[in-house]
């Protein structure tokens, strides 16, 4: 179980959403026994990775995202194409991608100035075989004249949505005195391949931005303020570069809390339905730049989802977080079950525990 345990959950992403006082985690980087080298983003592809044929000159840090891209438009795992050796051509699906890679860029190329209008998605619709035609059903489910667009509501100011959302977790009295978290639960993990594997794990925080998550009590990864870390059956190694800069990101404390600081530029949408929950949508850009939506429920006031679109050289594809079942933690309310998704991958963290400023010490977030 416990060599189960480390394959699924050294497969999943690293950098997924814990959530308000929890940064986010994820889970691995590589698959046990595979090929590949560590991915070093100033190369081309074809110097890091073996048998690349139609991704020549693709910065190898971007070959992810279009594997991940390819993955959420026909609604498969990696092993659809790829086997534990992956430079392998023995699988079919594989060599056929390799035509329709070629065809969608000649398509793009010629007709839209080579931006990606026609990707995978444009005729498989999140499965595995194409749609040529449209089916009977949505012929006959036709409407016979199209609806008319109802107007919008009249809308909160973005004040008084924000306003709600710092009551709602407790005041601004309450974030202000908060300094430490420390939170266990168990984390689900699934990688599109293999069923999904559950694992204990614990996050340790302290303001404004050092963390350590621990896994299964195998794997750790540490941001000590400046310097970010990773331990697992691989061994210990400092985290540079693009993970260097998540990690960073995902160590703010206050993200979720103190959301003017942490998205300068904040602006009500409109209101949409989320499962059987209406809610307010703020657009919401990052101090880096980033645009999000962020989704607050319009009776609690609590926020309950982030939307990101995630950028791959073919195009963008969902990165969602749900926050969900908040509970009041000495006088803050925090969610304790955060799911978040981005095809093929997803997680989802519940926790069972969550303490408030306890004395954490500050060694923890050191290397070890």
């Amino acid at each position: 179980m416990k060599g189960r345990v480390k394959r699924a959950v050294s497969f999943t992403v690293l950098g997924f959403a814990l959530c308000l006082l929890v940064a986010n985690w994820a889970v691995a980087n590589r698959i046990d026994n595979q090929d590949k080298k560590p991915t070093e983003p100033d190369k081309p592809a074809e110097e890091v990775y073996k048998n690349i044929q139609v991704f020549n000159g693709l910065p190898a840090s971007q070959l992810d995202g279009a594997m991940q891209f390819m993955s959420a438009s026909l609604g498969v795992g990696c092993d659809h194409c790829h086997m534990n050796s992956w430079e392998s051509d023995a699988k079919t699906a594989k060599v056929a991608t390799r035509r329709m890679v070629l065809m969608t860029r000649n398509i793009n190329k010629e007709n839209f100035g080579n931006n990606p209008a026609v990707t995978c998605y444009s005729c498989h619709f999140g499965r595995p075989h194409s749609i040529p035609l449209p089916g009977v059903e949505l012929l006959a489910s036709r409407p016979e004249s199209e609806p008319a667009i109802a107007k919008p509501a009249s809308m909160p100011t973005t004040d008084e949505v924000i306003n709600k959302y710092i009551r709602a977790i407790g005041g601004e009295s309450v974030i202000e005195k908060l300094k430490t978290r420390v939170s266990r639960g168990n984390l689900t993990t699934d990688n599109g391949m293999t069923p999904p594997v559950t694992a204990a794990f614990e996050v340790y925080q302290q303001a404004p931005n050092k963390i350590l998550t621990i896994v299964s009590g195998q794997i750790y990864k540490g941001f000590n303020g400046t310097a970010s870390w990773v331990k697992d059956n691989g061994g210990q190694r400092k985290a540079e570069g693009k993970d260097l800069a998540e990690q960073k990101r995902d160590a703010d404390f206050f993200k979720y809390l103190k959301l003017r600081e942490s998205y300068p530029g904040l602006r009500v949408l409109g209101k949409e339905k989320i499962a059987d929950r209406e809610a307010y949508v703020v657009g919401a850009t990052s101090v880096d730049g980033s645009r999000e939506k962020l989704y607050f429920d319009v009776t609690t006031g609590l926020l309950i989802r982030r939307y990101v679109s995630f950028k791959t050289v073919f195009g963008t594809i969902p990165e969602v977080t749900d926050f969900d079942d908040y509970k009041e933690v000495s006088g803050a309310r925090l969610p304790f079950t955060v799911s978040w998704s981005r095809p093929p991958f997803a997680s989802t963290q519940k926790f069972t525990e969550i303490k408030i400023n306890v004395p954490v010490d500050a060694a923890k977030f050191e290397m070890r």
